[in-house]
């Protein structure tokens, strides 16, 4: 049978209208520049819990004093005496500000008393009645034992040096008494009286030593670190910016001193480094407590991730539409501009592929990221409207959008540790910070043709530790 010039031409027109509806692919979307809002970041109000160990610098002041004190007044008339008072180191406990110093002193004391004096002879002033003499702790009699303690207050100055205030307290008690009195006098009473003086002056060396003490030098250096900028994994770069410090009321437990530095600051995160300029430490403000940091971060995820994850739940998809048969193969997800393009392959009564657009929308319940607007592109609609019109069908988008969801759960708890891990750092000075986010909550997501931002509000503590 011989065909015709004209039979022949209208069998290729429907053998490429044939294959035309098998074969389905339209042009892709194209992306569009969008600007993502900048972050407004609030104030964040910092509270950084130090922890400082005071007892090296209790024993540098002890060491300015002597740990030995001795006298000798030998009167013609009353009560003659001289002691030895020897010490031992200071044993350090406290609470709040106080800092309690407590020590036993092993004292012997030899006295002699001349109850009348007076000028025999012209050789001058002599005791007219026989002395009575004794001596305790002293010779082959073992020390006598006394417990002497201090309490100082400490407070710090608004050009950040410690003062305190040290007295004895309470009075220097005798654990073993030496049981003297010559006529109303009891020597034990008479030695502690004596001591106080020597005792107050060790009191004052070691408010002089407490207030050459600077804390500057330490807050310097937090300023310092708190003002760099820090490279956090690939979240960006974090510049906390701290605004003010204060201090809080000191806390004493044992030997460590335990106080709350207080920093208002704009921490911000960005994708490219932006140090900002240095600035100097300001005077201390008035401390009001606060319950940590409050700072938006944009976290990157990428699309081949969510490829991936959506690709499993959506492949092997089938739908029936009109007796025809369409069924996923595969997915790949990319940005353009304020929404996101999902490229879909497809077989069954035709082949090819397709584009759905959609608005990424993110449910703070379930932690579920989907796209609940998904449909079909207007250049995929054009092409099926001409080519595969029984495509053109609301089942196809139900089909995939109901399976194109992302649980960012795991996504914000592997957040978090990146974020404590890369903050947590040990820096100058024996200075270590810790820290901990609680809470880690996306506010909005928006896409880029490279990458998802995930825009979030990050809540948790900075601990500090230092020694001094």
């Amino acid at each position: 049978m011989k065909l015709t010039l004209k039979q022949l031409t209208a069998g290729l027109f429907l053998v490429t209208i044939f294959f035309s509806c098998k074969t389905l692919k339209p042009i892709a979307p194209e992306s569009t520049a969008v600007e993502i809002p900048k972050i407004v970041q609030p104030v964040s109000t910092i509270d950084v819990p130090v922890s400082a160990d005071m007892k090296s610098y209790i024993t540098q002041a002890e060491n300015s004093v002597p740990t030995k004190f001795a006298d000798n007044q030998q009167p013609c008339g009353g009560l003659r005496y001289s002691y030895t008072f020897t010490r031992t180191p200071f044993i350090i406990t406290g609470s709040n500000n106080i800092v309690n110093l407590k020590f036993t002193g092993s004292y012997g004391i030899a006295a002699s008393y001349c109850a009348k004096c007076g000028n025999l002879f012209g050789n001058g002033p002599q005791c007219l009645v026989p002395v009575l003499s004794a001596q305790c702790g002293m010779g082959g009699e073992p020390p006598r034992r006394m417990e002497i303690a201090y309490q100082s207050t400490i407070s710090v100055l608004p050009n950040y040096h410690l003062k305190s205030k040290t007295v004895l307290y309470p009075d220097p008690k005798p654990i073993d008494r030496c049981n003297i009195i010559f006529g109303n006098i009891d020597v034990t009473d008479r030695l502690v009286g004596y001591l106080k003086g020597p005792l107050n002056n060790l009191g004052g060396q070691v408010d002089t030593k407490i207030a050459a003490f600077s804390l500057k030098p330490m807050f310097d250096q937090l300023w310092k670190n708190m003002s760099e900028e820090y490279k956090v994994g690939d979240v960006g770069f974090l510049n906390i910016n701290p605004q003010s410090v204060c201090l809080s009321s000191f806390s004493l437990n044992g030997s460590v001193l335990n106080f709350s530095v207080g920093l208002t600051a704009k921490p911000v995160v960005t994708l490219v480094s932006a140090q900002q300029p240095a600035t100097q430490l300001p005077p201390l403000s008035n401390y009001a407590p606060a319950n940590g940091f409050n700072i938006y971060l944009d976290l990157l995820e990428n699309y081949d991730h969510l490829t991936s994850v959506v690709s499993q739940q959506v492949a092997g998809q089938g739908v029936k539409v009109a007796g025809n048969e369409f069924d996923v193969q595969s997915v790949k997800i990319y940005g353009i501009g304020s929404k996101i393009a999902m490229m879909v392959e497809f077989s069954g009564t035709a082949s090819g592929v397709i584009y759905l657009v959609g608005t990424p929308t993110y449910d703070t319940a379930t932690h579920e990221l989907s796209f609940p607007d998904l449909t079909f592109d207007l250049q995929t609609r054009a092409w099926m409207l001409k080519t595969a019109k029984w495509m053109f069908n609301g089942a196809i988008t139900e089909a995939i959008k109901k399976r194109s969801m992302y649980n960012c759960s795991k996504f914000i708890a592997d957040s978090k540790k990146n974020i404590e891990s890369q903050m947590s750092r040990t820096f100058d000075n024996g200075i270590h910070s810790d820290v901990t986010i609680s809470n880690l909550d996306i506010m909005q997501i928006y896409p880029t043709a490279e990458k998802l931002i995930v825009r979030t509000l990050s809540t948790g503590q900075i601990k500090v530790k230092m020694k001094m």
